[in-house]
């Protein structure tokens, strides 16, 4: 299945948006791996386990805003498109929810912090259908760019135990895949007018005060069933995997400006398809594309 990308005006066929199932297992990996299971401590570890305990509901949130999108999207190639992405987003929640039994079992507050997830977004289901959608969409950007951190900064991951570190890599390598499903599909319902533009940096500004508050609230509570809540090392950790030199979202302020563009698309400004070519064999397990058929 084709994913289209527009540059100039002219749209092209580029990237292959396509539905995967893989069989991740971490039934007793408790036992294996240290509690603090990336080599930079609890603090990273932590970061990573919030994005986990967050991803079911926020997938979930991307999946109804473009199941209530696509039957007012007239091209079939972007409804087949859509599906694709709607398939992709079912399994992310599905192993995130697997690895999050994991979590469970470390005694981290996973359903809490569900629950609290679901309260923020309420507050953007009381807006109109077009400012939940740009919401919706500014987050795929967000994402997009987590992903792309995850595949040009390998070093994120090194010496992560491999049953871990394949699924935050599988999941970034989805989200830079089809991070301008939610874009594409949005304008093709409502076109490129003042009136989208300006909604759709509305949702980018929500989007961003969603996660300035879940993100670290997350966080402190993960240190805080491992007893770290107050332990200035693994904050430091933290914030040196996340915003040190060449960490996790170092230099994410760009992305935020780019948005801000009348001709932003997701590809035309950070165009890393090779990323996608170079890295499919060593993340992508052909077998997961025959299971999601």
């Amino acid at each position: 299945m084709q994913g289209i990308c527009c540059e100039g005006g002219f749209c092209t066929l580029c990237i292959t948006v396509t539905p995967r199932r893989p069989g991740f297992d971490f039934e007793g990996l408790e036992h294996e791996v240290p509690r603090a299971w990336h080599p930079g401590g609890i603090g990273p570890t932590a970061f990573l386990e919030a994005l986990s305990a967050l991803a079911p509901v926020v997938e979930g949130f991307f999946i109804d805003d473009a199941r209530r999108l696509l039957p007012r999207v007239a091209e079939a190639a972007r409804r087949v498109e859509g599906d694709a992405f709607l398939r992709q987003e079912a399994a992310h929640a599905g192993m995130h929810a697997a690895f999050n039994r994991l979590l469970i079992r470390w005694g981290v507050p996973v359903e809490p912090i569900a629950e609290s997830a679901l309260r923020w977004l309420a507050i953007v289901d009381w807006t109109s259908s077009d400012l939940r959608s740009a919401v919706a969409m500014a987050g795929e950007h967000f994402l997009g760019e987590v992903g792309n951190a995850i595949l040009s900064r390998p070093h994120l991951l090194d010496g992560v135990d491999p049953r871990i570190a394949r699924l935050f890599r599988w999941h970034g390598y989805e989200e830079v895949e089809h991070k301008a499903v939610l874009f594409d599909v949005f304008h093709a319902a409502r076109g490129h007018g003042l009136y989208p533009y300006a909604v759709r940096i509305t949702g980018l500004w929500i989007a961003l005060a969603l996660l300035v508050l879940a993100l670290p609230s997350v966080c402190y509570r993960i240190l805080a069933s491992t007893g770290a809540a107050r332990d200035l090392g693994a904050w430091r950790g933290l914030i040196r995997f996340v915003f040190g030199r060449d960490g996790m979202l170092r230099g994410r302020w760009h992305a935020v400006g780019a948005y801000h563009r009348r001709d932003f698309h997701p590809w035309r400004y950070l165009d890393n398809r090779h990323l996608l070519s170079e890295l499919r064999g060593a993340i992508i397990d052909p077998a997961w594309e025959v299971g999601a058929r």
